[in-house]
């Protein structure tokens, strides 16, 4: 039985975020055998936003030795605040999607489409969507959108994972369910996993969803934790208890990289098993 072991890391903070996942990637690869890796990068360029150069530090694909970089990055609602990394998005080539539920006109890739190493596991596709519920972009359905980007996949074979970016953990815990109940089918594209992002806070709830999908409201963060969600705690404490425009610049202490990793039974398309992952570096 072919296994995937697949990790899926939470969003990246800034530069001790980007340190985080350099740290993490080796572990991933070599103690846990992970063969893809994937990470939320919209806070990668100083707490918002993704540069090319911040992309390139992550996804470390032109170098010689492939431990060093991760498979895919995904985005969120900060996915264009840092416009140079505009014409890696629309490059067919490169690993990297912006969120599925914006203007089918705005730029860039609304889906990933990678081949697990090795030959024998069927092509993974990871979709992005944000939430609407408490969040400052306005956004399509997500889940007209996880349809409509499910329905499109042409490999009855493939199996998906869904990332829900999204504040509240009842629509992350009903795109969840919404998954388990329209694209758990073995005729078509089977979603394995629907995990979470966007509140920088890992929770305990990884579990398999009727034996057939695996879910996580939200990854937590790869970043400083001594801190206020990654960024400064003196200067959000300024600015909420004081009602002070202040610069929420990026903490440094007590950096981490968060997530999870998953085992999916390739030829049943079905999870093993997910389990939260936490590295102090």
């Amino acid at each position: 039985m072919p296994e995937l072991v697949i990790a899926f890391l939470g969003d990246v903070v800034g530069g001790p975020g980007r340190s985080a996942i350099e740290a993490a990637v080796p572990v991933l690869r070599q103690q846990h055998k992970c063969q893809l890796i994937i990470v939320n990068g919209e806070n990668a360029r100083h707490g918002s936003g993704l540069s090319p150069d911040n992309y390139r530090s992550l996804i470390q694909r032109r170098g010689a030795v492939r431990d060093t970089g991760v498979d895919a990055v995904t985005l969120g609602d900060h996915a264009f605040r840092e416009r140079a990394i505009l014409p890696i998005l629309k490059d067919p080539a490169e690993p990297v999607a912006r969120p599925a539920n914006l203007s089918l006109t705005a730029p860039g890739k609304r889906i990933i489409r990678l081949m697990p190493p090795g030959g024998e596991s069927p092509p993974l596709y990871i979709l992005t969507v944000l939430g609407r519920l408490f969040m400052p972009i306005p956004a399509d359905s997500p889940f007209a959108a996880i349809d409509r980007e499910l329905s499109a996949i042409p490999e009855p074979n493939a199996i998906v994972i869904v990332e829900a970016h999204a504040e509240a953990t009842s629509e992350k815990q009903a795109l969840a369910w919404h998954c388990l109940d329209k694209w758990s089918s073995p005729s078509g594209p089977r979603v394995v996993a629907v995990v979470g992002t966007h509140t920088h806070t890992q929770t305990a709830d990884a579990r398999i969803l009727d034996r057939q999908m695996a879910a996580m409201t939200d990854l937590g963060m790869c970043g400083p934790h001594r801190s206020v969600i990654g960024r400064s705690i003196s200067a959000t404490l300024e600015a909420m208890v004081n009602q002070t425009p202040t610069p929420l610049d990026v903490a440094s202490d007590d950096v981490r990289a968060q997530g999870c990793i998953m085992r999916i039974d390739a030829e049943m398309r079905r999870p093993i098993a997910i389990d939260r992952f936490d590295l102090a570096v």
